[in-house]
C-alpha cells in the first residue's frame, strides 16, 4: 500500500475521534449533585426558604433572613431530598398544646382522614405530639437522624429548619402550622422555636417496633455513619464535604466561628453556584487536559506517520 494512501485529512480525522472519545468519557465521570426535580412538582404551598446572614446566628429564634442573598427555590431542597406538604391541622382534635407520648387518635373524635390515610399507606404506626416552649441548644446542633428520615407536621406553633442543601449551604425554612416535612434521613439539619417560643408538633416513624429518635452531630460521624454515606453517594456525587475541607463547619470552634469572620468570607457572601469541591475539580481538568493532549498528539502522530 503506498505511503500517501493516508492524508492529512485522514491524520485530522484521528484527532477528531480522539477528541470525541474524550468528551464521552468526561461526560460519563461528570455528576450533578442532587437528584432531578420533576416539573411535575408543584410547590405553590411552599413556606419562605431563605439564607441566613450567618451560619452561626447569635440568637437562631429571630429569622436572621439575608435579603440581599434573596429567596431560595424550593428546588435546592426538594434536590436535597427533602419533601414538602402543607395539611391544615384547624378543625381537627389535637391535645390542647400539650405533649402525647405516643399519641394514639380517639375513635370518637375529629379526625384528619388525610393524615390518617398517609399514614396507612406509608406504614407510619406510630406517632407522638411533642412541645417545645424554649430554644433547645441540641437541637440546634447540625446533626443527622441515622435510624430513619425525619418527619414533623407542625399542629400549632411555629419553628425555624435550618437545612443544608447540596453545596453544604444553609437553607432556613419559617415551619408553621400546617407544615409537613420529610427530611432524609443522613441530611444535616437543625431546629429552633421562632420567637413565639412555642411549637407543637408530630413525630411519625414507620413500622410497628419502637421509634428511633436517635441523633449524631455532624462533629461525631467522621464517615462512620451508614445513613450519612449513603446520603453522600446520592445526593453528593460521593464527595463528602468533611473530608473535602481542611476544617469542617461542626469542628469549628464557636469562638472563632464564621459568624465572627469577615463577611466577605462567610458562606452566606459565596456565590450559591460555587460548590466546596473546587481542589477536586481543578485536578480533573488537569488530568482531562493532559489526557486530551495525549490523545490528540498520538492521532495526528499516526496520521503524519501513514501519510
Amino acid at each position: 500500500m503506498p505511503r500517501n494512501y493516508f492524508s492529512s485529512v485522514d491524520a485530522l480525522s484521528f484527532a477528531f475521534a480522539g477528541c470525541l472519545l474524550l468528551s464521552s468519557a468526561t461526560a460519563a465521570d461528570e455528576c450533578v449533585k442532587g437528584i432531578e426535580v420533576s416539573d411535575n412538582v408543584s410547590t405553590d404551598d411552599w413556606p419562605t426558604l431563605f439564607r441566613l446572614t450567618t451560619p452561626y446566628p447569635d440568637d437562631p429564634t429571630l429569622a436572621n433572613m439575608d435579603e440581599s442573598a434573596g429567596l431560595v427555590d424550593p428546588d435546592v431542597l426538594l434536590a436535597a431530598g427533602v419533601t414538602y406538604k402543607y395539611i391544615d391541622p384547624s378543625g381537627y382534635d389535637y391535645p390542647n398544646r400539650t405533649a402525647e407520648i405516643p399519641w394514639i387518635p380517639n375513635a370518637n373524635a375529629t379526625n384528619d382522614m388525610e393524615l390518617q390515610k398517609f399514614r396507612d399507606d406509608n406504614d407510619f404506626q406510630y406517632a407522638d405530639i411533642v412541645v417545645v416552649t424554649s430554644y433547645n441548644e441540641g437541637f440546634y446542633d447540625e446533626h443527622i437522624h441515622p435510624g430513619g428520615n425525619e418527619i414533623r407536621y407542625m399542629i400549632d406553633g411555629a419553628g425555624y429548619f435550618d437545612i443544608r442543601d447540596v453545596n453544604d449551604e444553609w437553607v432556613r425554612m419559617h415551619a408553621k402550622a400546617g407544615a409537613f416535612v420529610e427530611f432524609p434521613s443522613g441530611i444535616d439539619h437543625r431546629f429552633a422555636v421562632d420567637d413565639t417560643l412555642y411549637i407543637q408538633a408530630m413525630r411519625l416513624f414507620p413500622g410497628s417496633g419502637e421509634p428511633d429518635w436517635t441523633s449524631v452531630k455532624r462533629s461525631e460521624i467522621k464517615g462512620n455513619s451508614t445513613a450519612r454515606t449513603e446520603y453522600v453517594n446520592k445526593y453528593l456525587c460521593g464527595i463528602d464535604p468533611d473530608f473535602d475541607h481542611n476544617e469542617t463547619h461542626a469542628d469549628m470552634d464557636h469562638n472563632e466561628t464564621h459568624a465572627d469572620m469577615d463577611q466577605n468570607e462567610t458562606h452566606a457572601d459565596m456565590d450559591h453556584n460555587e460548590t466546596h469541591d473546587h481542589g477536586t475539580d481543578d485536578s480533573s481538568a488537569f488530568v482531562y487536559s493532559w489526557s486530551a493532549s495525549i490523545i490528540v498528539a498520538a492521532a495526528a502522530f499516526i496520521g503524519i506517520v501513514l501519510v
